[in-house]
């Protein structure tokens, strides 16, 4: 959840989630924060975009706000630089679990973030 009021930043997270899930829900909502303010000012932005009560655009992974939102929390928690640095990034497979928990659990997120993130660069 994301919500500016009266100039007032806050984010909210569900406390039950796994920590590393909560660190990209904080990335993301902080995405919106920087990038959709306007979106988000004076109103409650709450992201359904993890639940079962999904909306069929962020269901496609179309919903424009979401994406960037989305690709901010990445690159936040996974940086370029840092990613680019994986030895053998090129020939990585994104398949190979035991391989993925490693490197996810290096980057402290979730192995679908980090195969989303490897995905966008390889």
């Amino acid at each position: 959840m994301a919500l500016i009021k009266d100039g007032v930043s806050v984010i909210g997270v569900n406390a039950l989630h796994h920590p590393n899930r909560q660190r990209f829900t904080i990335a993301h909502e902080l995405g919106h924060h920087i990038m959709h303010r306007e979106l988000i000012d004076g109103t409650v932005h709450v992201d359904k975009g993890f639940t079962l009560w999904r909306g069929e655009l962020a269901t496609q992974g179309t919903d424009r706000v979401e994406v960037q939102a989305n690709a901010f929390a990445s690159e936040l928690l996974m940086p370029k630089q840092f990613i680019s640095q994986i030895e053998g990034i090129e020939s990585l497979d994104i398949d190979d679990e035991v391989g993925m928990k490693a490197l996810a659990k290096r980057f402290r997120v979730s192995v679908t973030a980090l195969q989303n993130r490897l995905s966008s660069y390889i």
